[in-house]
């Protein structure tokens, strides 16, 4: 039985998904397919990276449902399992290649027509990658809509720890980009 944290048309999906309905399993994992890619991309630093720990994260998914009991919410699970992916990925890779450093073929003829953009985000994953990794874990997962308690959860600390990381990552990627401070 879902616990509360699962909704009712989750829940459903679930429970089909974990029958072998693969289109339920297709709606579950729509719904989380984008915010687990934008995690397993900046952890990689790469497409092709973060496209193969997608891919590891879909099947552990697929694989692991009848394991999952619902105590947190299924995005959660899933995106704890997109950074394990990620991080296993990432240690597997040589120590020699940048991760911040675009592949050549992933150049678009697009991509060169807003250079200024291209750069501020080049610019923004630098200074992501310049960030302690448990602070870049905690601001991404908390970008990708989990809660305090949530990122907590995945990376197995307490909440105030995540909190204290959070603002510190925030304050940093502003000075490092060079972002003026909210108004507010």
């Amino acid at each position: 039985m879902p616990s509360p944290l699962v909704s009712d048309d989750e829940g459903t999906l679930l429970a089909a998904a974990r029958a072998g309905d693969v289109q339920a399993f297709g709606v579950l994992w729509t719904t989380v397919e984008r915010r687990a890619f934008g995690l397993c991309f900046h952890l990689t630093g790469n497409r092709a990276d973060a496209l193969d720990a997608l891919q590891d994260t879909q099947i552990a998914v697929w694989r692991g449902l009848t394991g999952f009991q619902g105590r947190a919410p299924f995005a959660a699970w899933v995106l704890a399992i997109a950074r394990n992916a990620s991080l296993a990925l990432v240690r597997g890779r040589s120590s020699q290649e940048d991760p911040l450093v675009p592949h050549t073929d992933e150049r678009t003829a697009r991509e060169a027509a807003f250079d200024e953009t291209v750069a501020g985000l080049v610019d923004l994953r630098r200074a992501l990658g310049a960030l302690p990794p448990s602070h870049r874990e905690a601001l991404l997962l908390w970008a990708g809509g989990l809660t305090y308690g949530q990122t907590a959860a995945v990376l197995e600390v307490p909440v105030n720890t995540v909190k204290v990381w959070i603002f510190r990552a925030r304050a940093s990627l502003r000075d490092l980009v060079g972002t003026p401070e909210p108004a507010g």
